[in-house]
């Protein structure tokens, strides 16, 4: 069982308008505010500005590529994330939609469902699930 979730901002929360992507409020309102992060490759600014833009809560954990010496694929984004929730890798998920983002969170040994949003599952080979879309994802932090 995760207590953790770790998303991926744009592509995975967000899409490329800015807004919210269907299913994301639903999903992040049914979770614990203090169990789940964003990790992203945006500087830290424009994640803010992005998530202020789609109406979405602020995450009590941002990872942003202004706190990493290496981004993704790199394992140091989720690295990071799991020693801020002062968690076991094995304990925390990521939800991602990039084989650069599905590597760095395998490099730091955290589990990831891949979310494939109409495309083939080829990029996700190792993700450890696959979901097709952000809708699908049922995440259970107890």
């Amino acid at each position: 069982m995760y207590r953790y979730a770790l998303f991926d901002l744009f592509g995975t929360l967000v899409d490329e308008g800015g807004g919210a992507i269907e299913g994301v409020p639903e999903l992040l309102a049914g979770l614990p505010p203090e169990r789940w992060a964003v990790v992203t490759s945006c500087p830290r600014r424009l994640a803010v500005a992005l998530i202020a833009r789609a109406g979405l809560p602020e995450p009590r954990l941002l990872v942003s590529a202004d706190d990493v010496a290496h981004g993704k694929p790199a394992p140091d984004p989720y690295a990071a994330a799991v020693r801020g929730f002062g968690a076991h890798p094995d304990q925390c998920i990521a939800i991602e939609d990039s084989a650069a983002g599905i590597a760095s969170a395998r490099a730091a040994g955290v589990d990831v469902i891949a979310v494939l949003r109409g495309r083939a599952a080829d990029f996700a080979r190792a993700a450890s699930y696959t979901a097709r879309t952000i809708g699908d994802v049922v995440l259970d932090l107890g």
